[in-house]
């Protein structure tokens, strides 16, 4: 048990620290790469290894396995990523240059969006009983919000409608960043009690 709850530490520290310390490095490393197609894939990479890494430090605060749940790890690592396809979308052209130099940020960009998904997933989990839907509602709010913190730098976090945060410092987003999974996991232990809910309302007796 003590072995055990050492091992725990160690990969709750490790996996914190990895991080701050990719979201610092992708960072750092776009100040040296000069064509537009290498720091976008930089860029992208880092986003994903970021969501990737917080939904796992996640799972180890849930007490929960990263090697059995590598499927949501990678799923988590893929939409960090993926969200940036709104970019070609909101530019209607697969042209790089295109997608890089819109008016406006694209909608997946938008905090109000997790956040709405975030509600339909979980209302949706207790309507259809379907806990899987409430599992994943936290993994697309975690791949989006740790997207949208680290995009924040610049532009602030944007509610639409309502508009924009000022833009985030850069040590403080750095450490939201590396706050991001205990923050979400505090909040996911509110949503234990969503099963016993659900059992609640089908174990009505129909006099």
């Amino acid at each position: 048990m003590i072995v055990y709850k050492k091992w725990n530490w160690i990969l709750k520290i490790g996996l914190t620290s990895l991080i701050g310390i990719s979201s610092f490095m992708g960072d750092t490393s776009l100040k040296y790469v000069h064509t537009a197609v290498a720091r976008a894939i930089l860029d992208n990479l880092t986003h994903a290894i970021v969501g990737g890494l917080t939904w796992t430090l996640i799972l180890i605060l849930s007490k929960k396995s990263f090697v059995q749940n590598l499927h949501d790890i990678f799923f988590s690592f893929a939409l960090s990523s993926f969200i940036d396809l709104d970019h070609f979308l909101a530019a209607r052209s697969w042209k790089l240059n295109d997608a890089t130099n819109l008016n406006k940020r694209p909608f997946l960009h938008c905090t109000t969006i997790p956040i709405l998904l975030w509600l339909i997933m979980n209302l949706s989990s207790i309507t259809f009983n379907c806990p899987s839907l409430n599992q994943y509602s936290w993994i697309v709010s975690a791949s989006f919000l740790s997207h949208h913190i680290r995009d924040a730098t610049r532009r602030g976090l944007w509610f639409c409608p309502f508009g924009s945060t000022q833009p985030i410092p850069y040590n403080l987003y750095i450490g939201i960043s590396m706050a991001l999974p205990y923050i979400l996991h505090w909040f996911m232990q509110f949503h234990i009690l969503l099963p016993k809910v659900s059992e609640n309302l089908t174990d009505i007796d129909i006099i």
